[in-house]
């Protein structure tokens, strides 16, 4: 593409997230980002890629009556590190030239950014049933029930929440947050990929009042 285009993709768990994106940044032509950011900020930090995955996406944990005690030192802990850094790569990938990416606030992170930015979601009975699928075509050797999917899905879904709602002012999944929400259990992946594509070409920045009529006063 000439033009840059920065693409935030923000998911439920089991919605298609990381299909959806992938599947975006190839139609587009640009670079893809999501274990990527988990790998670069492994390299940059030193810390072990294991730990920084574990750590991904999640608010610390911590009451609020330790909220002040203990805020320096959450600062400076490996924990802050990561997120940190996890913000800083994604300002430099930004910074770069057009790009998808996956997650992590990127949408707040870049609000200072020209971007288009994007929630997918569906009803929760449809992402169990395909992350269940999945895994249990994936790992045959290990497969899951129904209610060990529901519990995960829920718990993942409770930590973006969390994770999202902590470093911005914003609300997870609210409409008021992103240029478009699409339920992908409609759409499908690549019908959201469609949109997406079609909504970039369309001129997102088009004006409330540019197609409707003139209006001759009297």
């Amino acid at each position: 593409m000439n033009d840059k285009v920065i693409v935030t993709i923000d998911r439920e768990f089991g919605s298609g997230g990381h299909e959806v994106a992938r599947r975006l940044a190839e139609r587009l032509e640009v670079p893809f980002y999501d274990e990527e950011i988990i790998a670069m900020a492994a390299e940059s930090t030193g810390y072990n890629k294991d730990y920084i995955r574990e750590n991904d996406e999640k608010a610390p944990d911590y009451s609020f009556s330790t909220l002040f005690s203990g805020f320096d030192s959450f600062q400076t802990s490996p924990f802050a590190k990561v997120q940190e850094e996890e913000f800083n790569i994604i300002r430099e990938i930004a910074s770069k030239g057009s790009c998808v990416i996956v997650g992590r606030a990127a949408d707040y992170i870049l609000s200072e950014e020209r971007h288009v930015s994007i929630f997918l979601f569906a009803p929760f009975e449809e992402r169990v049933r395909r992350k269940l699928q999945i895994h249990n075509t994936m790992e045959p050797e290990n497969l899951f029930d129904l209610p060990t999917v529901e519990k995960q899905v829920r718990q993942i879904d409770k930590q973006r929440r969390r994770y999202y709602e902590f470093y911005t002012d914003n609300k997870w999944g609210g409409r008021d947050e992103y240029d478009l929400l699409i339920n992908t259990s409609r759409a499908g992946v690549e019908g959201a990929v469609d949109i997406i594509e079609a909504y970039i070409k369309g001129g997102k920045d088009k004006d409330l009042m540019s197609d409707l009529p003139d209006i001759v006063s009297e």
